[in-house]
């Protein structure tokens, strides 16, 4: 998988990724190729997390990562997944003036957003089954950050068994949402601000016991 990964960077880092089939393109193949393992865990579900990214914050159902040398942000809606919420397509591609895709590959539904910021920035938004990363990146870089990003959220596998304690003993309520990134300049302190809130010291990422 880390192979084919590699070829489509190759295939698409050489030259500008402009039309709307590129990065389409790359979701399907990784959502085809399939992950097949995990090796991070966390509350409530586990992910693979590819050479090359690595963890900033594992917070609840946020994680930052830093995939060469810019943060994007993750969240999963735990509890949407457990009951068992249709998938919401809460933007248009009205909303998006560089690049908007929709995924759906077998049961894998979801979409690929960019926008293009004022400050020579792209925003993005990658949105797979009930789990979404957003964060600002670089053109150079897009490409290599949708891969990482897709590979990311196709993995998640998901503890049933966990999760439903969670969810009955009342340790997931309304306040646990994503927190907002509007700009790269104060994303850092918008998770700041998250953590300030919701969190008394860093957590660290646990084993999940298998069901």
């Amino acid at each position: 998988l880390f192979i084919f990964v590699l070829l489509l960077l190759l295939a698409t880092g050489c030259k500008r990724i402009d039309n709307v089939s590129d990065y389409k393109e790359i979701a399907q193949g990784i959502i085809k190729e399939g992950t097949n393992k995990v090796n991070m865990a966390t509350r409530g579900y586990k992910y693979y997390l590819p050479k090359g990214v690595s963890v900033v914050n594992d917070l609840d159902f946020n994680q930052v990562f830093n995939a060469n040398g810019t943060d994007i942000y993750m969240y999963v809606d735990i509890v949407s997944y457990y009951y068992e919420n249709s998938f919401n397509n809460d933007d248009s591609k009205d909303l998006y003036d560089y690049y908007y895709e929709k995924i759906n590959v077998g049961n894998k539904l979801g979409y690929i957003a960019i926008n293009k910021e004022d400050n020579d920035s792209y925003f993005i938004k990658i949105v797979i089954g009930y789990a979404k990363i957003e964060g600002y990146v670089k053109k150079e870089q897009l490409s290599s950050v949708v891969s990482y990003s897709v590979l990311i959220l196709d993995s998640i596998e998901y503890n049933d068994k966990l999760i439903e304690k969670y969810i009955s003993d009342n340790k997931i309520t309304s306040s646990d949402v994503l927190y907002i990134i509007k700009k790269p300049s104060d994303s850092e302190s918008k998770f700041n601000q998250y953590l300030q809130e919701y969190v008394d010291e860093e957590n660290q990422i646990a084993d999940l016991p298998d069901e």
